[in-house]
């Protein structure tokens, strides 16, 4: 997870940080045979929110992001989720492409909110009603 996790962000997070989200909170995964991608989910009374959504490169472009979200609404539903929320990165054109494909509206912006390299970038945050 940590190696796919950190080919697809910049500030990629460690085998610890994802082992503490697992302990805590709702992973899917994807295999074709091995791990190829994952979802990390919270759950809050009706309320959810995709922490993060990372896909192998080399696994990128054949629908596993679109079958991860679909399986995390069918879950999250299932479990009493009316209403799902992530966080994106406004410079993530591909992930915002993907998020408004699979329903996802925009409801705001958080400015200067990610870290890069050179400088800092807006999150824009993103609801979808899954009733």
């Amino acid at each position: 997870m940590a190696k796919i996790h950190a080919a697809s962000f910049e500030a990629a997070w460690n085998e610890n940080s994802l082992l503490e989200h697992i302990k805590a909170d709702i992973g899917l995964g994807v295999f074709t045979p091995y791990l190829s991608g994952f979802i990390l989910l919270r759950l809050a009374a009706e309320q959810a929110e995709i922490i993060t959504l990372a896909i192998d490169p080399a696994h990128r472009r054949r629908g596993l992001a679109q079958d991860l979200i679909s399986a995390a609404c069918d879950d999250l539903k299932s479990r009493g989720a009316a209403v799902i929320f992530l966080e994106v990165a406004e410079d993530n054109l591909a992930a915002i492409g993907l998020y408004r494909q699979a329903g996802f509206a925009p409801i705001g912006r958080r400015p200067s909110y990610y870290r890069r390299n050179n400088g800092r970038v807006a999150a824009l945050t993103y609801k979808n009603d899954i009733l």
